[in-house]
C-alpha cells in the first residue's frame, strides 16, 4: 500500500500535503475493489482513521473510526480502534461466525478504548465511532457504533442501513410516544449528542445485521464520517459515486473535497471508505 497525497488551493490557502490522503492499495489492482480517503477539512488536528483491505479467502473489509474531537485523544482513540478491527479482520479464518464476531469485537475494542490513558489519568476520557464491513463473495456484514454511516449503493439508488446513535433517538421515542412534539424534538440542542461510542463503561446500543446483506455484482459499499453527510445529502453523494464509480480510487477522493467545497469554510475532518463487489464474482458464501 502507498500513501498519496495530493496539493489543492482553498480560497487563497494551500491545502499542506499531509491534509489530503488517499491510500491506493495494490490489491485493488488485482481483483478485490477497496478505496480510503481521508480530507482534514478545517480542522486543526485529523481525528477520522480510515483502513481497509483483504484477509484470508475472498474477504474484504473497510473500518472507519472518527475520534470525539470534545473528548481527550480522540485521534489516539479513533486509530487504537481502527488498526484493531483491521488486524482482527485481516486474520479472520474462514468459516467464522462473522455476525457474532463483529459484535464480540466492538466490545473488546470498547474497553480497550476505556482503558486507554489519558492526560488527566482518567479512564473513558477518549471515544470513537466505529463503521465496519466485512465483504464475502456476494455477502455483507457490518457493525456501527456513533454517528458514521454506512450506505449501499446499487444502479441508481442509495440506502442508508445504519442509525445515527446520538440523542434523536431518544427524541423520536418521545415524539412516537406522545411526549413531545415533532417541533421541540427538531429544535432539542442535544440532538446529535452520542449516546453511543467507543470508550463508553459498557455499550448501551451496536447496530449489526445478523444474516448477510446479499449483494449484486456491481453493489457499492460507503463507509464515511459525519463530515461527509453533514455537507452533502443522499441524493448528492449518490451523484458523485454514479459519476466516478468507474475509478473507486478516483471516487474516495473525490467526495471528502466536494463536501469540503459545500462547507464553505467551516468543515469537520471527513473520511470514506468504498468497497466495491466486483461485476463477475466467481465466490459465493
Amino acid at each position: 500500500m502507498m500513501d498519496i497525497m495530493t496539493r489543492k488551493k482553498r480560497r487563497g490557502k494551500a491545502i499542506a500535503s499531509e491534509e489530503i490522503t488517499v491510500r491506493i492499495h495494490e490489491e485493488s489492482r488485482s481483483g478485490a475493489e477497496f478505496a480510503e480517503s481521508m480530507h482534514i477539512g478545517t480542522r486543526e488536528y485529523q481525528q477520522d482513521c480510515t483502513r481497509a483491505g483483504k484477509g484470508l479467502g475472498d474477504l474484504i473489509y473497510g473500518v472507519l473510526c472518527d475520534g470525539m474531537g470534545g473528548m481527550e485523544d480522540g485521534e489516539m482513540a479513533s486509530r487504537t480502534a481502527a488498526e484493531a478491527f483491521a488486524e482482527a479482520l485481516g486474520a479472520l479464518k474462514p468459516g467464522c461466525d462473522i455476525a457474532d464476531f463483529l459484535v464480540l469485537l466492538a466490545h473488546e475494542v470498547n474497553a480497550l478504548i476505556y482503558d486507554l490513558p489519558s492526560q488527566s489519568g482518567q479512564r473513558g476520557a477518549s471515544g470513537s465511532t466505529l463503521t465496519a464491513a466485512v465483504m464475502i463473495g456476494g455477502s455483507l456484514y457490518w457493525v456501527s457504533v456513533g454517528d458514521s454511516r454506512i450506505y449501499i449503493i446499487r444502479g441508481s439508488d442509495i440506502a442508508c442501513v445504519t442509525r445515527d446513535h446520538s440523542y434523536s433517538l431518544r427524541l423520536d421515542e418521545m415524539v412516537s410516544a406522545g411526549k413531545l412534539s415533532p417541533v421541540d424534538a427538531a429544535e432539542d440542542p442535544r440532538r446529535d449528542a452520542l449516546i453511543s461510542y467507543l470508550g463508553m463503561d459498557g455499550l448501551e446500543i451496536i447496530d449489526s445485521n445478523r444474516k448477510p446483506f446479499v449483494l449484486e455484482p456491481g453493489d457499492i459499499v460507503l463507509l464515511c464520517s459525519d463530515g461527509l453527510y453533514r455537507s452533502l445529502n443522499d441524493s448528492e453523494i449518490l451523484e458523485i459515486v454514479l459519476r466516478h464509480r468507474d475509478n473507486l480510487e478516483e471516487c474516495a477522493r473525490v467526495l471528502p473535497i466536494y463536501a469540503f467545497d459545500r462547507a464553505h469554510g467551516n468543515q469537520d475532518n471527513t473520511s470514506v471508505v468504498l468497497l466495491r463487489r466486483p461485476l463477475t464474482a466467481n465466490n459465493e458464501l
